[in-house]
């Protein structure tokens, strides 16, 4: 059977942002050095803070505060928060790309709805979406500060599903953490982790996703698109 006739149907794609669609990792384990150093803490490998990344921000935060103590106090966190995003205000575009092959993934995917659903916070959002010219690929883009619980609850889910008539088997969400393949499989919907993203390969292999992704690209190997419909 030839692959034209495996590939799976879907309705809609919902993607994860960070480690997803783009490349991130170093502006956001920038930002958390400028906030240990800011609080009078030395920088620490920009490999080893990348490590960190994948759960949000406070939690990158704790871990990274969490060097010298194990239970950094909610002051010290909220002073650190505020300096992170400070600085990641003016840097989140210095190093941030879209990974390979992204912009023509969304353009043979342009008859679907589109749609992005991430737990960064919406002011960031809307800055890296825009500037990197691909906010008008998606119907809907739901922020982390647009919902009461974020992922792995499928309420970001559930949002960007409103008002749409398909059914949650028919949805693909495509993230690079457990959190993305949780909320998918939490409504139904198939899960397609990534491991070229913010957090280890084997992490999510080991999930087992009903689909892995090693490239953005790839994602068009497994779904009937515009081309291949």
């Amino acid at each position: 059977m030839s692959a034209r006739h495996t590939k799976r149907h879907a309705a809609t794609f919902i993607f994860d942002l960070d480690g997803t669609l783009v490349d991130s990792g170093r502006d956001i384990a920038e930002a958390a050095n400028h906030a240990r150093g800011a609080l009078g803490r030395p920088v620490l490998p920009l490999e080893q803070v990348m490590t960190y990344i994948g759960d949000g921000v406070p939690m990158l935060l704790r871990r990274c505060f969490a060097v010298e103590d194990p239970d950094p106090a909610d002051d010290l966190l909220t002073a650190a928060r505020k300096a992170f995003d400070d600085h990641y205000g003016r840097h989140c575009l210095d190093h941030t790309r879209l990974f390979p092959g992204v912009l023509d993934v969304l353009r043979r995917l342009s008859r679907f709805p589109l749609m992005v659903a991430t737990n960064k916070p919406r002011r960031f959002t809307d800055q890296m979406l825009g500037g990197l010219h691909i906010d008008g690929a998606f119907r809907r883009i739901v922020a982390g500060d647009d919902v009461v619980n974020k992922k792995p609850d499928p309420e970001m889910i559930l949002l960007c599903l409103e008002g749409l008539d398909v059914q949650p088997s028919e949805v693909a969400v495509v993230g690079d953490s457990l959190n993305d393949i949780s909320a998918a499989r939490a409504v139904g919907a198939v899960s397609v982790g990534c491991t070229f993203g913010l957090r280890p390969a084997g992490e999510i292999i080991a999930a087992r996703p009903d689909v892995v992704l090693n490239a953005f690209a790839e994602l068009t190997d497994h779904f009937a698109t515009r081309d291949s419909a």
